[in-house]
């Protein structure tokens, strides 16, 4: 009888919590987001938005040329970019949320199409400006 009550006590505690820890991995494996809200989503969304802007000012201060100052782009995307579908799932239950996304997505491919038309055509005139600041770099009569 000691046996069976001792055995009991050590399996019900084990076998709850192990029924408990399995139901939670399920739910966020097959239903993640499923109570509407998504913590990851509005995050990860500000952080797309911050990687943008970082990604911007990253290829507009490059002298390069137009296929460095693209690759500098792309490259300041991530690691906040390589997310980017997760946020698909993680904000599905978000209307406003997947808007976000979306605008974000049409921001970025606008961004990088100005960085390809900026750098073509400051790329020859920051190269230039590089060049008179180090002509003139000694003189002080400006």
């Amino acid at each position: 009888m000691g046996r069976r009550v001792g055995l009991l006590a050590f399996l019900i505690p084990v076998a709850g919590a192990t029924a408990i820890w399995t139901a939670q991995i399920l739910r966020q494996v097959f239903w993640p987001g499923a109570d509407g809200s998504h913590p990851a989503c509005r995050g990860g969304i500000v952080a797309l938005d911050q990687a943008v802007r970082r990604a911007r000012l990253a290829a507009a201060a490059d002298t390069g040329g137009e296929r460095s100052a693209l690759d500098l782009f792309r490259r300041s995307l991530f690691p906040e970019w390589q997310s980017r579908v997760a946020l698909d799932e993680s904000c599905k239950a978000d209307p406003s949320a997947l808007q976000a996304l979306a605008d974000l997505d049409a921001l970025r491919y606008a961004e990088e199409h100005a960085v390809r038309y900026e750098a073509s055509a400051l790329a020859k005139q920051r190269r230039r400006s590089d060049a008179i600041r180090r002509e003139f770099a000694g003189h002080t009569g400006f």
